[in-house]
């Protein structure tokens, strides 16, 4: 068992408690770990960015977009991206990908 920098103690999953909560994340090849304390299950590849999300400091300029599911995360993300860098729409940084314009953290 390994710690966090949040610390959360971190647990992988094995045997019979792996496959059960696999059938209702079969999406995840790799893995998965429990963090303690708390009802925490998380994919294994988590564990390479946990402490990064955990130490993330904002800045006063930044904006946070939420949006719900599959309701315009990404047409959202544009629409602030150019109204605070290109609202005259000629900046050449407008081709670049959304993500590289709006970093996503889920």
């Amino acid at each position: 068992m390994s710690q966090l920098a949040s610390g959360h103690n971190v647990e992988v999953l094995e045997g019979e408690e792996l496959a059960r909560q696999m059938r209702d994340w079969r999406g995840y090849k790799k893995g998965l770990v429990r963090l303690t304390p708390g009802p925490w299950v998380m994919p294994k590849g988590f564990l390479k960015f946990a402490d990064k999300f955990y130490e993330f400091k904002f800045r006063p300029n930044d904006v946070l977009i939420m949006t719900y599911p599959k309701c315009g995360t990404t047409w959202t993300q544009e629409i602030v991206w150019t109204m605070r860098n290109n609202p005259d729409l000629t900046s050449p940084d407008a081709a670049l990908p959304i993500l590289v314009k709006s970093p996503f953290l889920e």
